[in-house]
C-alpha cells in the first residue's frame, strides 16, 4: 500500500506539475495513506473523463468492456496501470499506431481525466460466456428432428449437415449458435439482407421452421472448408490484419464466444472474400462490420479469409467426436500425424528414399516450415494439398508430437564421400552444429537425414523453389558433387532427439507463472498488474504474442511469454477468461 501511495503521489506531480503555468502540488493537497486505504484517490476530473471517453468508446465503449478490434476490457483497472498503459504507447514500448495518436492527443490532464473515468467504472467482466438459451433449446430432439426434415431442402447449396462439399461463396451453418442464425435467416426475410434465392423461401418458412432449422444446424459437427480452388493469398499476413480488425467480435481463430457473432474458422475462402466486400462496398449494412473492413483492400481482405479458412472451426453444442476438453496435445498431434506417416514412416522415422525424417527436428522448425507449404514460399504441391487444411493448433499439435519422438536408424542412400563432405562441412556447422546437430531451434538438424532428400533440398535452396535468403548464397556455391559429398556425411552422423520440451499443462502454468504477479484466478491484488480474470480471450492471447515478439517491451513478460506455444498460450487464455467474481467459471459458446 506504501507503494500505491508512492505512486499515487508522484502521478499527482506528474499531471499537475509538468503543464506551463500551473500550480505545482503541495504537501497539504495531498492524503494521507490513511485516507488513501479508505478512498482510494483518483487523479483527474471524472466528468471531463466521460466526454473524453466519446473517442475511446469505438473499440472500448462507453462502460469499459467493449472488446472491439481485440481491444481489452478496461472498466474499474487501476488507474496508475491505466496511466503506464497509455504511456507506454506514447513512448513506443508498446506499438500501435492508432492507440499513440490518441495518446499523443492527450495533453497530462486529459490523460488523467480519461483514465479516472474509466477506473471509477464497476461494469462486469464479460469474458468467455455461454448461451443459456441455447442449451435449453437443444434438448428439445423433436425440434432438432423437424430441424433435421426441413434442412433437407438447403442440402443442394449448404451441404450435409451444414457442410457444403465445395469451396464457394455459400456459408456453412454447422455449428453456428441460434443466436446468429435466427436473425440472420430473419434478415432475408424482412429485407435487411438481399439475395435472391433466400428470399425465395419466405413465404415456405415461418417463425417455428427457423427456430427448428437453427437447432438442427447448432447441433452439427462442424468441419473446414476444402481449400480455395480460385484464390491464392497469405493466410500469416491474414493473422497480423485479423488480430486487431476482427479479433475481439470474431475470436483469435475466428471461433467466436459471443453467441451473437458467428464463427468464421473453416469457413470457404470465397464466402469470406465476398462478405467482407459486402460490408465494405455498403451491399451488407452492418455498422459494428463496415468500420473496421472499410479500409481494406481486396488482398488484405483475402489474407484474412485464408487465415480464417484455414482454422479449425470449434463448438460444444455439436454432436460427434469432439474433443472431451483435456488439455493432450501429443495425443491430438499423433492422431494428426497419421496422416503423414504413409510418406514420413512411423512416429516420423522415414524409411522412403527423397523423403525426409521428421525426428530429431525442433518444434519451431517444423512449425515454421509447415506454414512455409500452406503460403507456397516452399514449392511442393502434394505437400501444400496436404496441409492446406491444418490450423495454426494442428500445426503445434503435429509439430511437438514428431519433435518429441525417438529418431530411428534408416536405410543409407548417400551417393557421395563422406570424408569429403566432413571437410567441407566446416562452414555449415556455423548454423546447423557439429555433426549436423543444430541447438538453434529454427535451423533443422541434418544429422541421420535422408541424403538424396538432402541433396535435393540444397539444390532447391540454390535454384529459389526453397526461399531461405541465408541459404541460397552457400547453396549455389556447392558444386554437384560437393552436394552429393555433404549429403552423405550428414546422413551417416547419428541422430538426436531434438530439444523440445513438451508443452505444459494450463493449469500448472497458471499456478507457477501467472498468479504470482496477477493473483490467484487472476483478480490481482497488486497494484500496476492487470486482472486477467474474465477479460477478453482474444486480446489475452495477442497480448501475449506482443510480449513475445517485442511489439510490447517488458522484460519479465516477455520472459514469461517467449517460451510459450500457442496451444498454451490460447489454454491460459480461455482460464482467465472463464473466471468470475462469484467463483463459477463461464463456458464458451
Amino acid at each position: 500500500m506504501i507503494w500505491r501511495y508512492g505512486t499515487i503521489i508522484l502521478l499527482t506531480w506528474l499531471l499537475v506539475a509538468c503543464e506551463d503555468g500551473k500550480e505545482t502540488a503541495t504537501i497539504e493537497s495531498i492524503p494521507t495513506p490513511r485516507e488513501v486505504i479508505e478512498k482510494p484517490l483518483l487523479v483527474g476530473d471524472v466528468e471531463a473523463g466521460k466526454a473524453l471517453a466519446a473517442d475511446c468508446a469505438t473499440c472500448h465503449g462507453m462502460d469499459g468492456v467493449l472488446a472491439q478490434s481485440g481491444s481489452p476490457f478496461i472498466a474499474g483497472l487501476e488507474q496508475d496501470y491505466l496511466i503506464r498503459s497509455l504511456l507506454a504507447y506514447a513512448d513506443g514500448s508498446r506499438k500501435h499506431d492508432k492507440m499513440k495518436a490518441i495518446v499523443d492527443a492527450l495533453g497530462p490532464d486529459k490523460l488523467a481525466d480519461v483514465s479516472a473515468y474509466y477506473a471509477q467504472l464497476d461494469t462486469p467482466w464479460r469474458g468467455a460466456v455461454r448461451s443459456t438459451q441455447s442449451k435449453l433449446t437443444l434438448q428439445d430432439k423433436q425440434t432438432i428432428a423437424a430441424g433435421a426434415k426441413l434442412a433437407e431442402r438447403c442440402n443442394s447449396c449448404h451441404g450435409a449437415d451444414g457442410n457444403a462439399a465445395r469451396s464457394d461463396v455459400v456459408p456453412r451453418l454447422a455449428g453456428m449458435s441460434l443466436e446468429y442464425f435466427i436473425p440472420a435467416m430473419e434478415s432475408y426475410f424482412n429485407g435487411k439482407r438481399q439475395h435472391g434465392i433466400m428470399k425465395l423461401f419466405k413465404t415456405s418458412t415461418n417463425e417455428r421452421d427457423i427456430h427448428n432449422l437453427a437447432a438442427y444446424y447448432a447441433t452439427r459437427t462442424p468441419k473446414m472448408a476444402p481449400p480455395s480452388r480460385h484464390h491464392k493469398a497469405d493466410p500469416a499476413a491474414g493473422k497480423v490484419v485479423a488480430a486487431t480488425a476482427c479479433a475481439g467480435c470474431h475470436g483469435y481463430d475466428g471461433n467466436s464466444l459471443n453467441p451473437y457473432m458467428p464463427n468464421l474458422a473453416g469457413q470457404p475462402m470465397e464466402y469470406l472474400i465476398k462478405a467482407t466486400k459486402d460490408y465494405r462496398d455498403g451491399r451488407r449494412k452492418e455498422v459494428l462490420m463496415q468500420e473496421p473492413v472499410n479500409h481494406l483492400s481486396n488482398k488484405t481482405i483475402a489474407n484474412i479469409a485464408a487465415y480464417y479458412a484455414h482454422q479449425r472451426p470449434q463448438t460444444p453444442l455439436s454432436e460427434g467426436p469432439n474433443d472431451s476438453g483435456a488439455f493432450d496435445p501429443l495425443a491430438d498431434g499423433a492422431k494428426i500425424a497419421a496422416s503423414c506417416n504413409g510418406c514420413h514412416g512411423d512416429r516420423g522415422n522415414s524409411q522412403k528414399a527423397g523423403v525426409p525424417s521428421l525426428t530429431g527436428l525442433h518444434e519451431k522448425y517444423l512449425v515454421t516450415v509447415i506454414k512455409a507449404y500452406q503460403r507456397g514460399t516452399r514449392q511442393h504441391d502434394l505437400m501444400r494439398k496436404l496441409v492446406s487444411h491444418f490450423s495454426d493448433t494442428d500445426i503445434e499439435k503435429v509439430s511437438f508430437y514428431y519433435a518429441l519422438q525417438e529418431p530411428g536408424k534408416r536405410q543409407n542412400t548417400a551417393e557421395g564421400d563422406p570424408a569429403a563432405g566432413h571437410r567441407l562441412s566446416e562452414s555449415c556447422a556455423v548454423c546447423h552444429g557439429e555433426g549436423g546437430i543444430s541447438k538453434d531451434p529454427f535451423t533443422p538438424s541434418l544429422a541421420g537425414q535422408d541424403a538424396r532428400y538432402l541433396v535435393h533440398a540444397t539444390q532447391a535452396y540454390a535454384s529459389g523453389v526453397y526461399q531461405n535468403d541465408k541459404m541460397q548464397a552457400p547453396a549455389q556455391a556447392l558444386s554437384e558433387t560437393e552436394i552429393r559429398d555433404l549429403s552423405a556425411y550428414y546422413a551417416a552422423q547419428p541422430p538426436q532427439r531434438s530439444e523440445t520440451w513438451p508443452p505444459e499443462p494450463p493449469q500448472f502454468l497458471i499456478k507457477e507463472r501467472c498468479d504470482r504477479c496477477h493473483g490467484e484466478r487472476g483478480f490481482s491484488t497488486h497494484p500496476g498488474n492487470p486482472r486477467l480474470a474474465g477479460q477478453s480471450e482474444a486480446y489475452l492471447i495477442l497480448a501475449m504474442q506482443e510480449y513475445q515478439d517485442g511489439t510490447r517491451t517488458s522484460q519479465t513478460m516477455h520472459a514469461m511469454a517467449d517460451v510459450l506455444s500457442l496451444l498454451e498460450i490460447k489454454a491460459v487464455a480461455a482460464y482467465y477468461a472463464r473466471q468470475t467474481a462469484d467463483g463459477e467459471e463461464n463456458s464458451a459458446p
